[in-house]
């Protein structure tokens, strides 16, 4: 008997079929996860159940010139909380209460950090070494430690304005700080580790450290003493005559070293806060910065031009009428007075502005700009500190409002209608008396590797100013400036030979000067081999005195003391009476 073969139905074959979509459809899926997407969905895992945090490395101190540590770093912790092992109320209260006593915080404020968070939230930073370590042995769920360091500044706020400071990261953010932080910073670790499904750091997870490389220590060229000795004349003088600021630069003229350097106003480091605007223009250093006309320092340069070029002696006379008319503009001495027949030694001494325009009327344009450049004027000195300015130059062949004309160069002469920084004056002025070498400023002395291996930084020669001769004849004429026959000046050392000049000048305003100045005074000693320059500036002195009566005495002791610390034998006699 013959069998009929079955067919299959619609109520067999539809569910077969539906049944091998989704069996496909769930092997595509697999493929996608698992071929397809892995690298991603194994990275979403990591994120779970790994964590990495930064380790920051030891970051490199900052020592004076004789070893002396200025800046340096200390080991601390980092506090962090896993929001996930504290989705728990109960366990999250009991850590939280744990952790606000060993933090000495409120409970309240550490669970307002993590409280809607994810992830791993900091509580902390710069814990102290041993509190950490205390902290640790608690156990508290949750919560993980991480090495880190902070910075301290063992001499207080001494020298803030060089050395800087850093920001949370660890890198440097003014000063030196800054300026030198791919040397000071190192390279940073990282740890990894493993955690469990609440978040906690499983004890024998994997646990990878990328070690850190610590930096390299930065040597200054600045000494602590004389630093503290120029930041205690700064504020003694800023008192005694009411200045708004100012500063006082030390630098050994021979290589551009700067032995100190003292500014005002300035940031202290036990208020710094970098969220207040009112203290971000004290970050910068304003011997670098900060443009000022500077008077009659200027006819040192106009000066030292004019004889170079052989158009003067210091014996060649002119005389003074009082008054120089420059295309029918008049332009008079600062006081008013009438010199008769001088020298150009008697126009430095008695600062006599028409004698600085007779020198650069013989100088002319051309010549007098070319050597402003060789003294380093309208451009960056190049010193380690962020933020120079680089000066201002009226010249003829750039569009100016108002435009340019033949006044400008006369009264650039005596140091009006060009503006300087406190570190361009004194690098010109070291040339002019070091035997004409424009030295590059600097206040880095050296670097330390963590293996002890000292790199020296050389002393750098940027331009010849001037002759040596030129030079010595300066020294001579500055000399005669503070050590005048038959008179008195007060910028004079009482055991030092020594050579200045002063300078006085109204702050520049848009279109003119308003009724504030600047007083200034810029000295060497000793003469015929200086060890030390010094400019003095006081900003705003509401006393009014000339820079030779409020800024010539900070320099006169400042060079006696500066140069017994120095051990530098004395050349000249005591003066009996002041």
């Amino acid at each position: 008997m013959a069998h009929q073969r079955a067919h299959g139905t619609r109520r067999v074959w539809l569910p077969a079929g539906l049944l091998g979509a989704f069996a496909l459809l769930v092997f595509g899926r697999l493929v996608q996860l698992q071929v397809l997407q892995h690298d991603r969905y194994a990275e979403l895992a990591n994120q779970e159940l790994i964590s990495d945090n930064t380790i920051y490395a030891a970051r490199g101190s900052i020592l004076d010139r004789n070893g002396n540590v200025l800046a340096a770093s200390v080991d601390t912790w980092d506090v962090y909380v896993s929001t996930r092992a504290w989705k728990d109320p109960a366990k999250a209260g009991v850590a939280a209460k744990a952790l606000a006593k060993a933090l000495n915080t409120d409970v309240a404020a550490i669970q307002a950090k993590v409280t809607g968070r994810t992830g791993d939230v900091i509580i902390t930073r710069d814990l102290e070494y041993e509190a950490g370590k205390s902290l640790a042995t608690l156990n508290l769920d949750g919560v993980v430690l991480m090495p880190n360091t902070a910075r301290v500044y063992p001499e207080g706020d001494l020298a803030a304005s060089v050395l800087g400071f850093i920001g949370q990261d660890n890198t440097g953010l003014a000063g030196i700080e800054a300026a030198e932080n791919d040397i000071l910073q190192g390279k940073p670790g990282k740890a990894v580790y493993e955690r469990d499904t609440v978040g906690e750091p499983i004890p024998l997870g994997r646990y990878v450290v990328d070690q850190p490389q610590a930096g390299r220590d930065v040597v200054l060229t600045i000494d602590r003493y004389l630093q503290q000795l120029a930041e205690e004349r700064l504020a003694q003088g800023m008192k005694e005559h009411n200045a708004r600021g100012g500063s006082i630069t030390i630098m050994d003229p021979m290589t551009g070293e700067i032995l100190a350097s003292a500014s005002q106003p300035s940031f202290s480091y036990s208020t710094l806060d970098l969220s207040d605007p009112k203290q971000t223009e004290f970050f910068k250093n304003a011997s670098v910065a900060n443009m000022y006309e500077p008077g009659s320092v200027m006819k040192i340069v106009t000066a030292a031009a004019a004889i170079d070029q052989g158009l003067v002696t210091p014996d060649t006379t002119y005389v003074d009428t009082g008054v120089a008319s420059i295309y029918g503009i008049e332009l008079r001495n600062w006081s008013g007075e009438v010199w008769g027949k001088q020298t150009m030694t008697g126009v430095l001494q008695h600062s006599i502005n028409t004698g600085a325009v007779f020198m650069v009327e013989k100088l002319g344009q051309e010549k007098f700009h070319r050597y402003l450049d060789a003294f380093g004027f309208g451009k960056p000195t190049g010193i380690e500190l962020q933020g120079e300015a680089t000066g201002v130059i009226r010249t003829p062949d750039k569009n100016w409002d108002p435009p340019w004309s033949p006044v400008d160069l006369a009264t650039q002469a005596f140091g009006q209608s060009i503006s300087v920084t406190p570190i361009q004056m004194i690098s010109a002025i070291a040339a002019a008396i070091n035997g004409g070498n424009l030295m590059r400023p600097h206040l880095v002395k050296a670097t330390i590797a963590a293996d002890g291996t000292r790199n020296e930084i050389q002393p750098e020669i940027v331009d010849r100013a001037i002759s040596e001769a030129t030079s010595a004849t300066i020294r001579k004429m500055m000399n005669a400036v503070v050590d005048p026959v038959g008179g008195y000046n007060p910028g004079k050392p009482q055991e030092y030979t020594a050579g200045g000049k002063s300078g006085t000048a109204n702050v520049a305003i848009p279109n003119g000067y308003d009724d504030t100045q600047i007083a200034s005074f810029v000295g060497f000693a000793p003469l015929d081999n200086p060890r030390i320059l010094v400019l003095v500036k006081l900003d705003e002195n509401q006393d009014f005195l000339t820079g030779t009566q409020a800024a010539g005495p900070i320099f006169s002791k400042l060079a006696d003391d500066s140069l017994h610390y120095l051990n530098v034998l004395p050349d000249a006699p005591k003066r009996v009476s002041r």
